[in-house]
């Protein structure tokens, strides 16, 4: 089975990140199925196709469109890409019960900590992998997102040694359909590194309305951001995960790069959805109260945003 094989892939959720992947698993060669509630974005893409904008420019016509998970049953489907928030991942993960046979697998295509980890308990760790996307867009219109930016690699890896193999051979698909990806054994390492990054400007943009460059000039919530940085830091490294002394500044360095961007959580909390504060800042909480490690912030802004949403989701 080489790296390169052709895949036959399903991706459950046609946003920005899902739809990216779905454009270049096609491209590829790959045979795609695409998951997704918004009929009128997939009615778009199964007719006129699916549009990349941005850093690249492709399209591709995707027929093969479900607009309900149960659709998948029946059909031959070496890996699921679950590329939806992750506060939706429960109602995925019940969805494909009995939908996806025995020898599918699933990939967490999320941010996040611990994603990979319910799939595992769902459908068993040697059907688990764990993807860490680097890359981010938008939607601009119904079969058309754009792609902002990418950090390459993207990297994938999996819970257990069984899942190994197909990782690896995943990196290679991806990488031969220009999205560039490496296997890595240590794929938990790049999990929390990528939760400390998001949990540091994410969650205090949604409670604040800013932007990530206004947070960052502006003294008062730069310092709360500085700090959310060392917690993360601090539990990360009790978990046994160590990023070097030039870490902190590393952090820092790429988050003032984001510019007057809003970020996702702050978008969700414009839209009035539910946000993936419990798979971030209060991941981060949680495993510090677990490994000793006091995060007076973390906590803090994890109150203030579950306080938030609960307002807006309970209606006034």
């Amino acid at each position: 089975m080489g790296t390169g094989e052709p895949l036959r892939a399903a991706v459950v959720g046609i946003g920005p990140v899902g739809g990216i992947l779905a454009a270049h698993l096609a491209q590829g060669g790959n045979k795609v199925y695409l998951v997704d509630i918004l009929k009128a974005h997939l009615d778009v893409i199964k007719t006129d196709g699916l549009r990349v904008s941005g850093l690249e420019d492709l399209k591709v016509v995707i027929p093969d469109v479900c607009y309900d998970i149960s659709e998948l049953k029946g059909r031959e489907i070496d890996a699921v890409f679950v590329a939806v928030k992750a506060c939706v991942l429960p109602r995925v993960i019940e969805g494909l019960k009995g939908v996806v046979d025995p020898g599918t697998f699933l990939v967490s295509y999320q941010n996040g900590m611990d994603t990979e980890q319910m799939l595992a308990d769902a459908f068993g760790e040697e059907r688990a992998l764990r993807f860490i996307v680097n890359y981010a867009g938008g939607l601009v219109e119904n079969g058309h997102v754009s792609m902002a930016f990418f950090n390459k690699p993207n990297y994938i890896g999996a819970v257990s040694d069984a899942g190994v193999e197909f990782a690896k051979r995943v990196a290679g698909v991806l990488t031969a359909a220009d999205l560039e990806t490496e296997y890595t054994p240590e794929i938990k390492k790049y999990v929390w590194e990528k939760v400390i990054l998001n949990s540091a400007l994410g969650t205090l943009c949604a409670i604040t309305g800013q932007t990530m460059k206004q947070a960052i000039d502006l003294p008062e919530t730069f310092e709360v951001v500085q700090n959310l940085v060392r917690e993360g830091i601090a539990v990360a490294a009790a978990a046994g995960y160590d990023y070097g002394d030039g870490f902190y500044d590393f952090c820092i360095s790429y988050l003032r790069k984001g510019g007057d961007h809003k970020p996702s959580t702050l978008v969700d909390v414009e839209c009035k959805r539910p946000t993936e504060i419990d798979f971030l800042n209060g991941k981060i909480a949680e495993y510090g109260k677990k490994l000793g490690i006091d995060t007076p912030y973390q906590s803090s802004i994890t109150s203030l945003l579950r306080a938030k949403q609960d307002v807006y989701l309970k209606g006034d």
